[in-house]
């Protein structure tokens, strides 16, 4: 009889854990669905929190919006400020939940998941050469395509150190183009990464480095048949439901400034892939939901890109959660996932990040939550 008990709560068990699975999973489909209206959201759970998160961010003078998120539902979420600091006062529209702003390097993750989409469709290997996309690149034997996305490719950063990469004639170029909206010769881009000298010899050390990226997005192109946009929007923003979300330049329903009133922002011509993304806290919130259950690609590939000490494959690891920050000129950001309790910390500010720095605040946002829900 007692064997039978025992085998009994075994059976119950993990038909608990089943069950429990698969309203996780089936939570997690339905959240691409889910939107918010533009105010604020509290869980009702977590309103001790809520208020002292909220005090934390109106006495600190904090400029933009954020999401604590537990699992696939909103903790609390708001925007502080104004879409644009420097517009007519009855034209000074509040920033809200849904509203958008440059994402920047976190931009890197969603290319590192397009790629590896196209690992799990054995249409390329991590383990390519380089060579095989760019032949121009005297590196690009050495050079893998793990190599770029773990940062270890030795390669010179074409943002970080435009003035070695780019003639100041081409630079402008490029600028005066973006500005009026006519696209950019890649080619010419291309052309001039190619000849850069590397820092280092490939995979003997981590180098951040977003010429990494603008390959891979390269890359993306010619494997998948798409522009680098086309395939994002399809794969990655229409899976997820990031309705909100768009990689066109300077289209952000919010504005930044620089400290001598200036407006403006990286050429996307040179973004491609590295920083170009433009979210809302409400789209990365759907992203981490579904990127870390399996729904963009498969769990055991997600695994393959977390497993680092350090920088995987377009995010960085440490102990149980995984991170990217980001900075434009005139916009930071940062997004964060703790594996214990699936709590996600997304912040983004229409400001420099010598103002107020995206990772600071989700950092004290996330050691508030812990104080207050322990």
């Amino acid at each position: 009889m007692e064997k039978q008990t025992r085998t009994h709560v075994f059976f119950v068990g993990v038909s608990l854990f089943i069950l429990t699975s698969a309203l996780w999973l089936a939570s997690c489909s339905n959240i691409k669905k889910q939107s918010w209206n533009d105010s604020e959201v509290i869980n009702p759970k977590y309103r001790e929190f809520a208020g002292a998160a909220d005090s934390y961010l109106t006495e600190s003078g904090f400029q933009g919006a954020v999401l604590i998120g537990r699992g696939d539902k909103i903790v609390f979420a708001k925007g502080y400020g104004v879409c644009d600091v420097k517009a007519a006062a009855p034209e000074k529209v509040p920033i809200g939940i849904n509203s958008t702003f440059e994402a920047g390097s976190i931009s890197k993750q969603m290319t590192a998941a397009a790629v590896m989409q196209l690992v799990e469709k054995k249409k390329l290997a991590v383990d390519d050469k380089i060579s095989k996309f760019f032949s121009d690149f005297e590196a690009g034997d050495k050079i893998t395509i793990e190599m770029l996305l773990n940062m270890r490719s030795g390669l010179t950063d074409h943002i970080n150190s435009a003035d070695e990469f780019f003639p100041k004639n081409i630079y402008r170029h490029i600028e005066v183009n973006q500005m009026a909206c006519k696209p950019v010769d890649k080619n010419l881009v291309l052309t001039y990464l190619s000849e850069a000298p590397l820092l280092a010899e490939p995979d003997s050390t981590y180098f951040y480095c977003n010429t990494n990226y603008y390959l891979l997005a390269s890359i993306i192109e010619q494997v998948s048949g798409m522009s680098y946009s086309e395939y994002i929007q399809k794969n990655i923003f229409t899976r997820c439901g990031m309705n909100h979300s768009n990689l066109e330049f300077q289209k952000t329903d919010t504005r930044g400034y620089d400290y001598k009133g200036r407006y403006y922002s990286i050429p996307a011509a040179l973004a491609l892939g590295c920083g170009d993304v433009n979210s809302n806290v409400t789209d990365l919130f759907k992203w981490n939901v579904l990127f870390t259950s399996g729904k963009v690609v498969k769990k055991k590939t997600f695994q393959k890109m977390i497993d680092s000490e350090s920088y995987g494959y377009g995010v960085y690891r440490h102990d149980d959660s995984i991170f990217h920050a980001g900075v434009t000129n005139v916009f930071n950001s940062y997004d964060g996932y703790y594996f214990d309790g699936k709590v996600s910390v997304i912040v983004l500010c229409n400001c420099p990040v010598a103002k107020i720095n995206a990772t600071s605040v989700a950092r004290n946002l996330y050691k508030l939550y812990e104080e207050n829900n322990n």
